[in-house]
C-alpha cells in the first residue's frame, strides 16, 4: 500500500467498486460529458483484479466460454434516449457522442464486423464481450480514474462523504466520494448442508478451474440446484467438461425459459414506458420472475433439448449431508405435493443466486450500517422477499451520501437496471444528481443576473418541468433538467 498517511486523500464525485458492464457505461458517459465540456464529473473506479473480471474466464462466475445472454448491440450507450435525461439538445449531444464507445465501432477496429454481421449477427461469449468492456475503459478517460485495489473497508466521513480504503493499490490507500456505487453481483446465497459435505459442494461463483476437478473417470452424478442463469451456464460449462456426467436440475417451481419478445425487451430497455413504478409490487414481481430471475436463456436451453443425461425436477432442497466415508452426499428436497424424498450424488453446485447486501455487511462496520438502515429502514433485518427502497437514480431513498446499488433495482426501477439491458440509461439514473448538483452550484456562483440569461432551454417537448424530491434531489417520472 502506497501514501503517507497525512497525504490528503484524493477525492472524487463518484467511486465505484468493480469495473464490470455498469461501471464501465458509467465511464464512458463520464468522458463524454466532461468532453463536450457540460459538465466536470470526476469518476474513480476501484478494481480488484481486473476490468470486466466476471466475463474473461480468469476469474470464476464463468468460463468465458458461455454465450452472452443479449445482443451485444445493446452496448454501454443502450437505449441512446438521453434526452429524457439532458433534454432534446443536449441529450442528443451526448448521445452521438458517445457512438465512439458501440460495440459496432469496437468490431470495426477489431476488423471483425463484416464477419459477425455475415453470419447472422450470433451471440457472442462472454470473454468476446468482456473485451469489449476492457476496450471501452481504455478510451474512456475524460474525468475517469482506475484504480487497481482491493476495498477493505467503507466509512463516512463528517462532512459526510464516503470514505473508501484500497488495500494493495498503486494508488492512494484511500478515496473520498460524494456518491458511491457498489456493483457485482454479490456472494451467493447460504446453503443448507453438513459442514462435512462441504468438499463436494460447489458453489455459482466457484472458479471453473475447481468445478474441473470433479473426476473424469466415471459418469459423476451431479446435482444443480437453482433456476436461472447462473445454473443453466453451470450446465453449459459441465457438459462440455464432463461429457459423461448424469446432471440433474433442481427448481423450485417449474422451470421456464425466459420471454424475449419485443413487449418483453421494451420494458428493460425503458421501465417508463410502462410506468414501472406506478404498477403494484404483485405486477412487477411477476414480469421480473418471468423475464429475468429464476428463468433460462432459450438459445442456450436449446443445447441440452435432447441430452439423455439431463433432466429437471420440480423440488426445493432443504439439506445435504454426506454419505459413509464422504463418498458422495445426500441430497434432501421436498416435491410440490409436500412429500420429502432424499437422492444420491457424487457432487451438488449451488445456484440458487446471490445475495449483494450480504456482501456490503463485510465493508460497512456496524456504525454505517447502523446509519444506513436509520435512513433508509431494515436491509439486513428485513423479511425476506420485502422490497427494498431504491430510487430513481438507483441509490438508497432518504440515504446521504448517496448510496447507488443497480443490482437491486430491479424490482422497484425497472428489470434492465440489475443487469445488461439498459447500461445507457442506467448511467443516465446514476450521473443526473452529479450534474444536477453541479449545474445548481455553477449559477449560484454565476449569481442571479446569469441566472436569468441562462434559463432552463425551452425544448422541453419530450420531458417537461424538472422535479425534484427535496430529501434525495432524485429527479422524479420523466421530468428532464438541461444543462446550459
Amino acid at each position: 500500500m502506497s501514501g503517507a498517511p497525512d497525504t490528503p486523500a484524493p477525492e472524487a464525485d463518484l467511486v465505484i467498486v468493480g469495473a464490470g458492464a455498469k461501471a464501465t457505461a458509467i465511464a464512458a458517459k463520464v468522458h463524454v460529458l466532461n468532453s463536450l465540456g457540460l459538465r466536470p464529473i470526476a469518476l474513480t473506479i476501484v478494481e480488484a483484479t481486473e476490468p470486466a473480471a466476471s466475463w474473461s474466464g480468469r476469474n470464476g462466475m464463468t468460463s468465458g466460454e458461455e454465450p452472452l445472454a443479449i445482443p451485444p448491440i445493446k452496448d454501454v450507450g443502450f437505449p441512446y434516449q438521453s434526452h429524457q435525461s439532458f433534454g432534446e439538445t443536449h441529450g442528443d449531444m451526448i448521445d452521438r457522442a458517445m457512438l465512439p464507445f458501440t460495440w459496432q465501432r469496437h468490431m470495426i477496429e477489431q476488423r471483425r464486423y463484416v464477419r459477425w454481421v455475415n453470419a447472422g449477427s450470433p451471440p457472442i461469449q462472454h470473454r468476446t464481450y468482456g473485451r469489449y468492456l476492457a476496450w471501452v475503459l481504455e478510451r474512456a478517460t475524460e474525468g475517469v480514474t482506475l484504480v487497481r485495489g482491493r476495498v477493505t473497508r467503507v466509512a463516512l466521513d463528517s462532512e459526510p462523504r464516503w470514505r473508501v480504503d484500497v488495500a494493495e493499490s498503486a494508488g492512494a490507500p484511500r478515496y473520498l466520494a460524494r456518491s458511491l456505487m457498489l456493483t457485482g453481483p454479490g456472494v451467493h446465497r447460504r446453503f443448507p448442508h453438513d459442514p462435512d459435505a462441504a468438499e463436494r459442494i460447489f458453489h455459482c461463483d466457484s472458479s471453473r478451474a475447481e468445478l474441473a476437478s470433479i473426476a473424469a473417470d466415471h459418469n459423476a452424478a451431479i446435482a444443480i440446484v437453482g433456476g436461472g442463469e447462473s445454473a443453466l451456464s453451470c450446465v453449459a460449462f459441465l457438459r462440455a467438461f464432463r461429457p459423461s456426467a448424469q446432471l440433474t436440475i433442481y427448481t423450485p417451481t417449474l422451470p421456464l425459459s425466459r420471454g424475449e419478445s419485443f413487449l418483453e425487451n421494451r420494458v428493460f430497455s425503458d421501465p417508463d414506458e410502462v410506468s414501472w413504478e406506478s404498477l403494484d409490487e404483485r405486477t412487477r414481481r411477476d414480469f421480473v420472475r418471468h423475464c429475468d430471475r429464476g428463468v433460462f436463456d432459450p438459445q442456450t436451453l436449446a443445447t441440452i433439448a435432447y441430452d439423455e443425461r439431463c433432466r429437471f425436477v420440480t423440488g426445493r432442497v432443504t439439506y445435504v449431508a454426506p454419505m459413509r466415508a464422504r463418498a458422495g452426499v445426500y441430497l434432501d428436497y421436498t416435491c410440490a405435493d409436500g412429500t420429502s424424498v432424499r437422492a444420491e450424488y457424487d457432487y451438488v453446485v449451488n445456484c440458487t443466486g446471490f445475495d449483494l447486501l450480504e456482501q456490503l455487511l463485510g465493508l460497512f462496520d456496524p456504525a454505517v450500517r447502523a446509519h444506513i438502515e436509520q435512513r433508509v429502514g431494515a436491509l439486513w433485518s428485513r423479511r425476506p422477499a420485502s422490497e427494498i427502497p431504491i430510487g430513481r437514480n438507483l441509490e438508497l431513498v432518504n440515504m446521504r451520501p448517496r448510496l447507488h446499488i443497480p443490482g437491486l433495482g430491479a424490482l422497484r426501477q425497472g428489470p434492465g437496471f440489475a443487469n445488461l439491458g439498459c447500461l445507457g440509461l442506467l448511467a443516465n439514473r446514476v450521473l443526473e444528481p452529479l450534474v444536477l448538483e453541479s449545474q445548481t452550484a455553477s449559477r449560484r456562483t454565476l449569481g442571479p443576473d446569469t441566472r436569468a440569461s441562462r434559463a432552463v432551454s425551452a425544448d422541453t417537448r419530450s420531458s417537461g418541468p424538472v422535479s425534484a424530491d427535496p430529501v434525495t434531489d432524485t429527479v422524479r417520472d420523466k421530468s428532464s433538467f438541461h444543462l446550459t
